[in-house]
């Protein structure tokens, strides 16, 4: 009897690893998700970016066309890695990333300067802008800021003005880390901004604190990406800054969008919202589904079962969804961490019942194990679906 159960239990841990390995194998397949058009190029130096996006080297066919051809990418080779830029090759809008999930895209801009010698001459300034036709500047990851101890600065558009004031009388006022507007300010950028122009000025030319500040400076960037200290006022850390424009497919409403099936982005098994910032609207893959929406069998389905190991019973992936259920002989629904029960089937005197046990979330592995025994004393027969330490009863059930 124990080394024929010994066998069961070897038997069935072999079982066991041949589905996981089964299970591991089907994940790794079903992650190798098209991303791009087959045929078209997907990468550029270090950036790897998904359809719509494209480059025109193998066909128009290879990125979502409209009029500012704002999801073409231009790949310099002249550099080494490659750069990839947007709208032409030598432009200054360098392609850092491109998310699909949080339809964003990461560009380079320019910071603005204002500079004095210590008498308080001008030295230099710039006043950078930026514009995208098409994708707005992303309100919600972005920060206006300015650096200086006699520096006021204005972020503009064509609808808005907005901007902070810094001042200092000596770096010893200064606190590493703070943009409350002693050394540095910032301030939050408005929703639906598609482009901008920087000013930096001084009100008294640096003067008294050139030495430690010569300059004033403010940029629009990433937010996080900035950390302030003292050092910075001496001069930038650096000429260009990450920023985060939010990409959409422009123009329409997902309801205006949906009346001609022909140009209509959203693929199966993908839903359409409206964008929140900026006029257009965006493609996501449905709950359950991963990949890229814009493309045809895009969106695939995740096997829940695997990745989430949401069960404690029997695991069933359904397209978009998944399905838990127990093993002959225990009830209850199944799901991991909730109690299942299960059950003995007793004889008293004549009478059939159930006594149910409480079964521990997580005991996946030893709910698999069945073990079965009977016996016969004073006329009572009884059928251990498990063994006895999974605890006493717990609720009572009587059938006839």
């Amino acid at each position: 009897m124990g080394g024929s159960m010994q066998l069961h239990r070897l038997s069935l841990r072999a079982v066991l690893l041949l589905c996981s390995l089964v299970a591991l194998f089907s994940v790794v397949t079903a992650d190798v998700v098209q991303t791009t058009k087959p045929g078209c190029a997907n990468r550029c130096g270090n950036l790897t970016f998904p359809y719509p996006f494209g480059m025109n080297d193998a066909g128009n066919d290879c990125y979502f066309k409209e009029e500012s051809e704002s999801f073409l990418i231009f790949c310099n080779d002249s550099t080494d890695p490659p750069t990839p830029r947007m709208y032409s090759k030598d432009s200054n809008f360098r392609v850092l990333d491109i998310s699909m999930e949080n339809h964003e895209i990461s560009v380079t801009v320019f910071v603005a300067k204002d500079c004095y010698t210590s008498s308080g001459t001008f030295l230099r300034k710039n006043h950078p802008h930026f514009s995208l036709p098409k994708f707005p500047i992303s309100s919600a990851k972005n920060k206006f800021i300015a650096v200086g101890c006699d520096t006021y600065a204005t972020f503009s558009g064509s609808t808005y003005v907005t901007g902070c004031l810094s001042s200092c009388h000596s770096v010893l006022d200064v606190i590493n880390g703070s943009c409350s507007g002693i050394g540095c300010c910032e301030t939050s950028i408005p929703r639906d901004a598609y482009r901008y122009n920087i000013s930096v000025t001084s009100y008294n030319n640096h003067r008294g604190i050139s030495e430690f500040n010569p300059c004033g400076y403010a940029f629009v960037a990433q937010d996080g990406f900035f950390n302030f200290s003292t050092d910075n006022l001496r001069e930038p850390p650096f000429d260009m800054v990450p920023l985060v424009v939010d990409w959409l497919i422009p123009n329409k409403t997902c309801d205006d969008a949906k009346k001609n099936t022909a140009t209509y982005m959203c693929q199966e098994n993908s839903n359409c919202t409206d964008a929140e910032n900026g006029k257009g609207y965006q493609c996501h893959c449905l709950k359950g589904f991963q990949g890229n929406a814009y493309l045809q069998n895009g969106c695939q389905d995740i096997n829940e079962c695997v990745i989430l190991q949401p069960c404690v019973g029997i695991c069933t992936n359904l397209p978009g969804t998944y399905n838990c259920s127990c093993s002959k002989g225990s009830r209850g629904d199944g799901k991991r961490w909730q109690r299942l029960y299960s059950y003995k089937e007793v004889s008293l005197n004549g009478h059939r019942a159930r006594r149910e046990h409480k079964l521990p979330a997580g005991s996946f592995g030893r709910f698999l194990v069945i073990l079965g025994a009977s016996r016969k004393k004073n006329q009572q027969t009884e059928r251990e679906v498990l063994p006895r330490k999974w605890g006493p009863p717990y609720v009572a059930e009587n059938s006839f």
